[in-house]
């Protein structure tokens, strides 16, 4: 994971259409899944998993299957069992909860290196959110929950990157709290902006990067609980900046001190 790019201290109305085209993309399917030690290897690439002991990676590792999916995607629904938790290896996903007929609020935004459904698991309980794919592509590791509590009660000492990762759900919720009480919602979607140049951020020249994830207005004004067309209006007044653009790729910042200037810190 590279270095914070934003360390100094502390995206239709004008936006052609095209870059947030609706077009049906195909469906998504792993190419296969991967033998017992391929699978034990790519579960020790997460943190929790980084201390496991290797008979308790192989156990695991045959409880775990590959699944890729499309943007809108349900993972789970709230209010189903927690029968697995969700690895993610590439992509995004969010965590939102139905307030109202019709009416959900995100309540967390995960990506590479983050797991879903541990916090369920760990309390005996529910799952307390839908998850949701938010981009097409989005790969995770699926292990089934009985798998996981079954070896750590067997290996106690296990219990603590357990706990660990149990922290960094409630990290995603608090990243949450940041961007939607940042203020107006050129501020929300610059602190949205901000965090995941930050996790998920390629630097591109001295004080310039690029985020390599596509993100629709619908999907920006869900996580900064925003109307599209605002979000719209505020990305079109960076584009004309001229140091901010999107594409295909993702979205490109010529000049990470105006992003600064957005947060209004």
């Amino acid at each position: 994971m590279p270095a914070p790019l934003l360390s100094l201290p502390h995206v239709a109305v004008e936006l052609p259409s095209r870059l947030f085209s609706r077009r049906r993309l195909a469906p998504v399917r792993p190419a296969g899944q991967p033998g017992p030690k391929a699978m034990a290897a790519r579960l020790a690439r997460f943190g929790l998993f980084s201390d496991f002991p290797p008979h308790c990676l192989a156990r695991l590792a045959a409880a775990t299957r590959v699944q890729v999916h499309g943007a809108g995607d349900a993972l789970w629904h709230q209010g189903e069992a927690s029968r697995r938790v969700l690895l993610i290896e590439e992509g995004l996903a969010i965590a939102s909860r139905r307030v109202r007929e019709g009416v959900s609020r995100t309540y967390g935004l995960y990506g590479p290196g983050d797991s879903l459904g541990l916090y369920a698991i760990w309390a005996g309980m529910k799952y307390p959110t839908d998850a949701l794919a938010l981009n097409h592509g989005l790969t995770v590791l699926a292990l089934s929950s009985s798998a996981l509590v079954k070896c750590v009660r067997e290996e106690p000492r296990l219990l603590e990157p357990l706990m660990e990762e149990v922290g960094r759900f409630t990290e995603a919720f608090l990243r949450k709290i940041d961007i939607v009480s940042a203020g107006t919602v050129q501020q929300r979607v610059a602190a949205l902006m901000h965090m995941l140049l930050e996790r998920y951020g390629v630097p591109t020249g001295e004080r310039a990067a690029s985020l390599p994830i596509r993100l629709t207005l619908e999907q920006i004004g869900a996580i900064t609980d925003a109307r599209i067309e605002t979000v719209a209006r505020a990305l079109a007044e960076w584009k004309r900046e001229g140091w901010m653009s999107n594409d295909a790729d993702g979205f490109h910042f010529s000049a990470l001190s105006r992003l600064k200037d957005e947060l209004g810190d």
